[in-house]
């Protein structure tokens, strides 16, 4: 009873104050959307999901023994109770976060659960869910604390979105975000034109409404760059002081994996392709780093690679030996009017909160050129990597690593892409 009353209280609160077309309100524990006051126009179709936020570890080259602590979010039920998240997955946090995928002017409800950590029992932060760079009509959906809702431990937030801009984007919490982003808070986010499913230009599936067919793709494959300050993660661990301004990071990610990890297939609780984490809590293996960023085309194919940084340093990505046409920047198409300013480039630069969409074509199969084999057969290899050499090395071990993945162009067909970012070893 208590509870409610609590809840129409705020209820009455966000009414007077003009914040009630699309806020929230916490009734037993749950926060969910009102709507009240607004009219929207229907939707094609509603996309209902839920994440979980809390604690975990994570592998990296070098560190197979001593796993780097981090928070995550993990998908989960939308059906569970709290309880039973609770139960199944605190302290099993992945990063990164899974790659959300929605279609333009549908609406969107993602829930989450705040678990709480394992390791920190005496840390009780909050946590959001923030669509960098994504434009919202209320900022109580935006999850910036200081004018949405922040989380606590054991309660929900149902967050609403209807995208109208197609484009990739990213999301990270944003309680404590410094330090949050860091821990391993990220995923790739990304809106579909209403324009796919058109045939046009000799393509079905396009980056944006473009009109003409020119953002076109066979492929697509989401790309998170990161870099991972091992020192502020053992000290989140260890109950210790970091300062943020003698952030110099050890280790330089992609999709949460430095290379070689970056091309082992997608994890999930159902496979077992090798990267494991021992996670110190629970004495299992847990498959924390579930994204690869194996990049697998055939001859003559066009790949979209969605790029974005939520690190805090610039990268300079290139893949020598084929040219890359960019065709977006944070989520915007590169074209003003009839003038295209989309460029071609042998480096992308991209900045800490910033997204690229960029179009290559895969060049034909050659026996004679660098190769290799796998599962698939035989494949012509290039390699996508950071142009800076300081972040190829996996705490400056000798030998490649860091911000680098393979672009493996077959001799054998490969079946038709169904999800993002999918592989097929």
């Amino acid at each position: 009873m208590e509870l409610h009353k609590k809840a129409l209280a705020r209820r009455d609160f966000l009414k007077a104050t003009g914040l009630g077309a699309l806020g929230t309100v916490v009734a037993g524990g749950v926060v969910g959307t009102l709507g009240r006051g607004l009219v929207l126009p229907a939707s094609a179709a509603t996309t209902t999901l839920a994440l979980a936020a809390t604690d975990g570890y994570i592998t990296l080259p070098g560190r197979e023994d001593n796993p780097i602590y981090i928070f995550g979010f993990i998908p989960v039920d939308p059906s569970a109770s709290v309880s039973t998240l609770i139960s199944t997955y605190k302290g099993h946090a992945q990063h990164t976060a899974p790659t959300l995928n929605f279609l333009q002017n549908d609406d969107v409800k993602i829930t989450l659960t705040n678990l709480g950590l394992v390791q920190r029992p005496d840390l009780t932060d909050s946590h959001t869910i923030h669509w960098h760079g994504f434009d919202v009509p209320s900022p109580l959906n935006d999850g910036v604390p200081e004018v949405s809702v922040a989380v606590p431990i054991g309660k929900q937030l149902t967050y609403f979105y209807r995208p109208h801009r197609e484009g990739t984007y990213m999301y990270h919490c944003h309680f404590e975000d410094v330090e949050h982003v860091q821990m391993g808070m990220t995923g790739i986010v990304f809106v579909r034109p209403t324009q796919d499913g058109t045939p046009l230009g000799g393509f079905s599936k396009f980056a944006y409404n473009d009109g003409d067919g020119s953002t076109g793709y066979h492929r697509h494959f989401a790309i998170l760059l990161n870099e991972v300050e091992e020192r502020q993660h053992d000290a989140d661990r260890d109950i210790q002081e970091f300062i943020p301004t003698d952030y110099d990071p050890q280790f330089f990610t992609l999709n949460g994996r430095c290379y070689p990890q970056t091309v082992l297939p997608n994890d999930d609780a159902f496979t077992t392709s090798g990267l494991t984490t021992n996670n110190p809590n629970y004495g299992s293996d847990d498959k924390s780093q579930p994204n690869s960023a194996l990049v697998q085309v055939n001859p003559g194919e066009r790949a979209l690679l969605r790029l974005a940084n939520l690190g805090y340093q610039q990268h300079a990505m290139q893949l020598p030996g084929i040219s890359m046409h960019v065709i977006g920047q944070d989520a915007s198409l590169l074209r003003n009017g009839s003038v295209d300013t989309s460029y071609w480039t042998n480096t992308v630069y991209i900045g800490p909160g910033e997204a690229r969409d960029v179009l290559f074509d895969a060049p034909a199969y050659s026996a004679a050129a660098p190769s290799g084999s796998d599962g698939r057969g035989s494949y012509n290899v290039y390699y996508f990597k950071d142009h800076d050499f300081r972040h190829l090395s996996n705490h400056g071990a000798a030998g490649r690593g860091g911000m680098m993945t393979e672009v493996r162009v077959y001799q054998n067909p490969l079946p038709a892409q169904t999800v993002v970012s999918q592989t097929y070893v």
